[in-house]
């Protein structure tokens, strides 16, 4: 799957999921001209960046998150409310499109569906990390052990592999911290199928999700769950869009 040019209409069917890749280094115009369209919360959210570059990629993240769900609803950046439940994750008032919003680095992800519970993550590779000590301390026995059959030179990437979609489920779920990181399995091994192996303590619950990693770019790991219940047996239809502001 590769990121493409969206159309200028678009249409979003329940069995479709759109993915929205945002590159954040934007020129300072424009990001002062996306401000204007956040909310007081938000506006009050990103004053409390303490480097600019932080605080410039928090606004253009959550501006093309008003532009991406703008473009579904027919609507203008400004014109969105969101309100936010107990756990902190974000719903829109007066819509019940689903989303959910990422940023890490110098990209965003925009997951957006129509009746799926969603979540999604990105997160820059970055070097130092002791990737072995967090994984014993946050990951499952299950992930660990398939962790430590993982070749020495491939284990950064497994390591993200693995807590990008661990975060991507937490995020869908939308009870944060309260989720406890070890009471699911994720695959990890890099080439292999992303899929949620187990959830305790319903196990029946795994089958009803789908995993998908991301190629967001290079030293970037990226992935997406999804709830999917296959009632109308139809599968899920992933599609990856490039975003762009275009001035209104």
């Amino acid at each position: 799957m590769t990121w493409k040019t969206p159309p200028d209409i678009l249409n979003l069917h329940p069995h479709q999921v759109d993915i929205w890749r945002i590159h954040l280094d934007l020129g300072l115009d424009s990001v002062k001209s996306f401000e204007s369209t956040l909310s007081a919360d938000e506006t009050r959210r990103a004053s409390r960046f303490q480097f600019d570059k932080d605080r410039n990629h928090y606004i253009a993240a959550h501006f093309s998150l008003r532009d991406v769900l703008g473009r579904y609803l027919e609507a203008k950046p400004a014109q969105l409310e969101f309100s936010i439940d107990e756990y902190g994750k974000p719903a829109l008032l007066e819509h019940k499109m689903e989303f959910n919003l990422s940023h890490s680095g110098s990209f965003a992800l925009v997951a957006v569906t129509q009746d799926h519970i969603i979540g999604v993550d990105v997160e820059r590779m970055r070097e130092g990390i002791s990737s072995l000590v967090i994984a014993r301390q946050y990951f499952s026995p299950a992930e660990v052990a398939e962790f430590d059959a993982v070749p020495i030179e491939q284990r950064e990437t497994a390591f993200f592999t693995c807590w990008t979609r661990k975060e991507a489920f937490i995020k869908a779920k939308g009870l944060g911290l309260s989720l406890p990181l070890d009471s699911f399995d994720v695959s990890l091994t890099p080439n292999e199928p992303a899929i949620l192996r187990a959830v305790r303590p319903q196990p029946q619950e795994a089958a009803h999700w789908k995993l998908h990693s991301l190629d967001v770019a290079p030293r970037y790991a990226g992935a997406v769950a999804v709830e999917h219940t296959d009632e109308k047996n139809q599968d899920l239809e992933f599609r990856l869009w490039d975003w762009q502001h275009t001035a209104n």
